[in-house]
């Protein structure tokens, strides 16, 4: 009977040992998991910082051949045109900050109050609403990352790069990056252009209501547009309307300066600058280059390709090509040559040339084009 109690006790005993081993052995993993996934988190936010402080140069990449002559400029067909900010009229920021973020200068990235409430309305309408309550913040960190996808872990990451973003630049660097970066009409973007664009006027120059409109066309740009085909004065008046009433609740403009502007606003006088038209066609050498450099990207600091294409068009940075420009110009030119032109068959089929140079002693590729020809016109594939 002693034997059999023995027996059973040493049985618990194994029991309670395994038991035991699986527990520590789950809590390991959990501690090595959460380790390692805030080690990731750190390296992600780091990644993000230095990039960002690059992109803020708001500036085109710049190709350069191997005798260091420039041969494109990645980004310079944005129509785009620095500015600081205290160059920026207090209107047009009160305005922006009225309509946009009204907390913009008390919260760290993200507006919890908004956030909250934006969360609530997405669970109550079963994930078919979008989030909103985006920050200043988070709508730079939008144009930074060209991550527009709807997805609840977009939203977090934007939330962490929001705090990475005010915890590395003051509120006025925030702002600045902000003016000078977001997408305001065709091919334009940042306010200084926006302005010569819808007004043909400077910064300085423009009115309450004026200002009213640019903040208020900065959640759909395109759809506010006074010169398209479609008559929008009365989409437009009631935007305007909208952002002067807040900045007015907000106490950024007294009741006369309320008055006055909305008068304005039934009647906005808009003279179109049209932009330049500047060309993003580049040699078939650097279109492959281009896309090399932004896979090359993307691998290395673990980012989307949007972000790193993003990150070409915004720091500014210098990128230097095993090309000939010289040498890349002529073979294009020979490729053109109607000898190359080969008929087919039935007559209308394609033809090609195509050529590849390469310096034998190291074997970089200096020059490269490929043409095809259909019928009676060349194109570049």
């Amino acid at each position: 009977m002693k034997h059999k109690k023995d027996s059973n006790t040493k049985k618990n005993k194994q029991k309670k040992s395994v038991k035991s081993f699986f527990i520590k052995l789950f809590i390991s993993i959990f501690i090595i998991g959460l380790i390692v996934g805030i080690c990731f988190l750190c390296f992600k936010l780091y990644t993000f910082q230095s990039l960002a402080k690059e992109m803020f140069n708001n500036s085109p990449s710049t190709v350069y051949d191997s005798n260091k002559k420039t041969i494109a400029q990645i980004g310079s067909e944005r129509n785009r045109d620095n500015v600081e900010l205290s160059e920026i009229p207090e209107q047009l920021k009160n305005a922006y900050i009225a309509i946009e973020d009204q907390r913009f200068y008390s919260h760290h990235g993200v507006d919890i109050k908004r956030t909250l409430g934006a969360i609530l309305s997405y669970i109550r309408k079963f994930g078919s609403a979008s989030f909103g309550g985006s920050t200043i913040t988070q709508q730079l960190v939008k144009n930074l990352t060209g991550d527009n996808s709807n997805s609840i872990l977009r939203k977090i990451k934007e939330w962490f790069y929001a705090w990475t973003l005010e915890a590395t630049f003051s509120k006025d660097d925030i702002l600045e990056a902000y003016f000078n970066i977001i997408y305001t009409g065709p091919n334009i973007y940042g306010v200084k252009e926006a302005s010569l664009y819808y007004f043909n006027k400077d910064l300085n120059d423009l009115s309450l209501a004026e200002c009213s409109f640019l903040a208020g066309i900065n959640n759909s740009p395109n759809s506010y547009n006074p010169f398209s085909d479609k008559d929008r004065t009365e989409k437009i008046t009631n935007r305007c309307k909208a952002v002067l009433n807040k900045m007015l609740e907000l106490n950024y403009i007294s009741e006369d300066e309320y008055n006055s502007a909305v008068q304005e606003v039934s009647n906005l006088k808009f003279s179109k600058n049209e932009p330049k038209n500047n060309s993003s066609v580049y040699s078939y050498h650097t279109d492959a280059l281009i896309n090399e450099v932004i896979s090359d990207l993307s691998q290395r600091k673990y980012i989307p390709k949007d972000f790193a294409e993003n990150f070409l068009y915004l720091s500014g940075s210098s990128i230097y090509s095993t090309e000939n420009i010289e040498i890349q110009d002529t073979v294009e030119k020979e490729t053109m040559d109607s000898k190359y032109i080969l008929k087919s068959s039935n007559g209308t089929d394609t033809s090609q040339a195509a050529v590849v140079l390469i310096n034998q002693s190291n074997g970089n590729v200096i020059a490269c084009s490929r043409w095809f020809r259909r019928k009676e016109n060349f194109k570049s594939i």
